[in-house]
């Protein structure tokens, strides 16, 4: 699976409200998941080396950390952002409900800190990346959480 957090960036992300709502679908498509599939079967079904729960796990994660990243550019003149460490799953015993839920409060934070068009072109300095605006980094999420929601959902679709 070639996720967007693995692909190297050669073009801007914009911010949109067609990213708003992939932020707040993904979001919403994931608390379907964890309210509707028992918790053992999340903790069973496996995408590569992490089970389900450890994917939800994940996406939290980095909602979390793209929400600050998103913060920063809007509140800071041109904040340095570290890359992520990548490659390790989540907690595989962590509550899934509380991670769908964390994971919809950060993509609520995004889309807040974006309501105002002229936020979306605040400037951050990403340390892979290079140059990018608040608008670029929340892309990069929505499209990030779009595609493991998709394999979730296909795993685990409504009324299975």
């Amino acid at each position: 699976m070639l996720s967007a957090s693995v692909r190297t960036m050669t073009e801007a992300l914009t911010y949109d409200d067609d990213t708003a709502f992939a932020l707040m679908d993904g979001a919403a498509t994931v608390n379907r998941i964890v309210r509707t599939t028992p918790t053992e079967r999340l903790r069973e079904k496996r995408f590569g080396e992490w089970s389900a729960v450890q994917v939800i796990g994940h996406l939290a994660d980095t909602a979390d950390a793209f929400a600050e990243r998103v913060r920063r550019a809007v509140e800071e003149d041109a904040p340095r952002l570290p890359a992520i460490a990548g490659g390790t799953g989540a907690d595989p015993d962590a509550d899934p409900v509380s991670l769908a839920k964390r994971l919809l409060a950060s993509h609520q934070r995004i889309a807040t800190a974006l309501q105002d068009p002229a936020a979306r072109h605040r400037p951050a300095i990403h340390g892979e990346w290079g140059r990018v605006t608040a608008g670029h980094l929340a892309a990069y999420q929505a499209d990030h959480t779009t595609e493991h929601v998709a394999e979730l959902a296909a795993a685990f679709p409504p009324g299975a």
